[in-house]
């Protein structure tokens, strides 16, 4: 039987966006998110292990997948989400718990089964959260006209996480109970890493330190203007370009999207896919070729709206960013972000690599896809050690 979509169900949909993340990172501008829906967190156990075998790929595909996992419940229903480079966080309204549930425990065995990889997955009733005077709120960013991109903030969100890591006070997903069906339509992973054009890919996330929320406001922006001085604008400072935009035919590239898309199906449903892929794969070098001088189109536009459509800049209550940068740019920013940490308004990570990596959910090649960027070699997850100890850092002082 059917459930009835209630009002707050449709709350994320009459979001207002705004039109840049400086505007974003306003918080007074976010909506609570309704007490009865639930915070999700999905985490890889051991992320950093995955890494040093060099499997950050993977960890990126995980992440990802379980957003489209949840986002492929109700496709009409727009939901707050945050992929994070070692899992993911979104929000849910009540009605689809069961089936959220059901399709994030497919997740965790397909991580399991495809990747070796254990995924974490704890829920938080959002109305627990406020109790303890904890908020969850999200706004959006508009990056088209056919995609925003959600921004969260409010200690809740933090709260949750710390919860499904530690094991307390939150549902933890067991994987190997029952049911476990996951629709992993949409999730895409056909590019190759994108090289640095100036020398560095960086992931940087910044997280400000005072307990007022406008003097953390301030910190984000100053950000925001000394990155745009220090490295350049956004056509300069994007981690992604069109000539790095390049088809993946190598064993990564024709092995992770059908192991995430036919998991459960069987070796001959993944090698049949393999050959779709690899067909679909030539056609688009062909369709990319013949309308690259037609913008007008959908092959001639849609990888400038891939661009355009990416999350290289985010904000969860931290900045997070991906940027292309050279070594001398990423030295003066980072002398720059330790005068602030030194002065108490902020702490930081960074970490480096020579490449990006992009995953994707398509729900539509003219205009309904969304593609998550990374850092390759660890990027945002590695950034967050830094920053975590920092954080611990501030504590001991």
């Amino acid at each position: 039987m059917s459930q009835r979509i209630g009002l707050n169900d449709e709350f994320f949909a009459a979001v207002e966006s705004v039109p840049t993340l400086e505007e974003a990172v306003d918080t007074s501008r976010h909506a609570d998110v309704p007490g009865d829906w639930w915070v999700v967190i999905a985490d890889i156990a051991g992320s950093t292990e995955a890494i040093a075998r060099g499997q950050y790929k993977q960890v990126n595909t995980v992440g990802v997948a379980c957003i489209a996992a949840v986002l492929n419940l109700d496709r009409s229903l727009a939901l707050p989400y945050m992929f994070g480079g070692d899992g993911a966080t979104l929000a849910i309204p009540d009605r689809l718990r069961a089936r959220a549930e059901a399709a994030l425990r497919g997740a965790q065995r397909m991580a399991r089964d495809a990747f070796g990889l254990v995924l974490r997955v704890g829920l938080v009733r959002v109305s627990e959260l406020q109790a303890q005077g904890m908020r969850v709120r999200a706004s959006k960013v508009r990056l088209s006209p056919q995609v925003d991109l959600p921004v969260l903030s409010g200690r809740g969100w933090e709260e949750a996480e710390r919860r499904t890591k530690a094991g307390e006070a939150v549902c933890l997903l067991d994987a190997d109970a029952e049911p476990a069906e996951a629709d992993f339509s949409g999730f895409e992973c056909r590019w190759q890493n994108v090289p640095a054009r100036k020398g560095v890919k960086l992931s940087l996330i910044v997280l400000g330190r005072s307990p007022d929320p406008l003097l953390n406001q301030q910190a984000i922006r100053e950000t925001l203007q000394k990155v745009s001085e220090m490295v350049g604008d956004d056509a300069a400072s994007h981690p992604l370009d069109l000539a790095g935009l390049r088809i993946h035919f190598g064993r990564l590239g024709l092995t992770v999207e059908p192991r995430v898309r036919t998991w459960g199906q069987g070796a001959w449903a993944r090698w049949r896919y393999v050959g779709h892929l690899l067909f679909v794969n030539l056609a688009a070098l062909y369709v990319f070729f013949k309308y690259r001088r037609q913008p007008d189109t959908v092959w001639g536009r849609y990888r400038r709206d891939l661009i355009r459509q990416s999350d290289r800049r985010k904000f969860d209550g931290a900045l997070r960013m991906v940027l292309d940068a050279s070594a001398e740019q990423v030295a003066s920013l980072r002398q720059w972000l330790e005068a602030q940490r030194r002065a108490g308004r902020l702490v930081y990570g960074m970490h480096q690599s020579d490449a990006a990596l992009i995953t994707c959910i398509v729900h539509s090649y003219d205009g309904r896809h969304v593609h998550f960027v990374d850092g390759a070699d660890g990027g945002y997850a590695l950034a967050a050690r830094e920053l975590k100890a920092q954080l611990q850092d501030v504590r001991r002082t």
